[in-house]
């Protein structure tokens, strides 16, 4: 099945859409906080995976105050962003595509504008970005802060997109909410065997094969 023409731009997450480097991430704040309670690294790893496009440092202030009932002062979560860059960086920098990203980007230039909205902290997008080589497939790179909503909002009055002139594209609820309040229409990434945290629905795809063929991108 085809999805609606999209007739300006794709908004696309990075890790999870892009790069098959969520369950990496994911897998970071459980080592960052090795052993802790083993209950509350279940709500850690249940909270990181429904907020992937939530930036680390507004996950580290829940985890800090809401599992932990920590302060979550800015110099702790500092810190635990540091360890987690640690643990990700290379991982991120060296792992896999999500199937079929590379030739979707390639088939979508010329045609649609893409812009790259991740929760990775800007300046460590970027430079991701750049090493893999992929700057130049992107009409813009924007890294957190903001948020999704601010930037996907920013986007289309920059661009003077309406809503229905973009396609967002995300593998969590963050970019899925952003989008639904913003009036764009959205397409979930969800793996196979996956449980998807979207509503019924919402369009999903299992990876960027199945998204080009769906926008006749193929």
């Amino acid at each position: 099945m085809t999805i609606r023409v999209v007739t300006k731009a794709l908004l696309l997450d990075f890790d999870g859409v892009i790069l098959d480097s969520a369950a990496h991430k994911n897998d970071a704040y459980m080592r960052v906080y090795r052993g802790a309670d083993p209950a509350i690294l279940e709500k850690i790893a249940a909270y990181a995976t429904l907020h992937g496009g939530i930036t680390r440092r507004d996950k580290f202030v829940y985890f800090e105050r809401e599992l932990f009932g920590r302060a979550g002062g800015a110099d702790d979560v500092e810190r635990l962003a540091a360890a987690f860059r640690d643990l990700v960086f290379e991982q991120v920098l060296a792992c896999p595509f999500i199937a079929g990203a590379p030739r979707l980007l390639e088939h979508a230039q010329g045609k649609l504008a893409l812009h790259l909205i991740s929760g990775t902290p800007h300046d460590e997008l970027v430079e991701i970005v750049e090493r893999r080589g992929l700057a130049r497939f992107f009409a813009s790179v924007h890294g957190a802060p903001p948020g999704k909503r601010e930037t996907f909002e920013s986007i289309l009055a920059q661009y003077r997109y309406q809503p229905a002139d973009a396609l967002a594209v995300g593998d969590a609820r963050t970019e899925f909410d952003a989008a639904r309040a913003l009036g764009v229409p959205f397409i979930g990434v969800v793996k196979a065997g996956a449980a998807s945290p979207f509503p019924a629905e919402v369009p999903t795809v299992a990876t960027m094969v199945e998204l080009a063929s769906r926008l006749g991108l193929a």
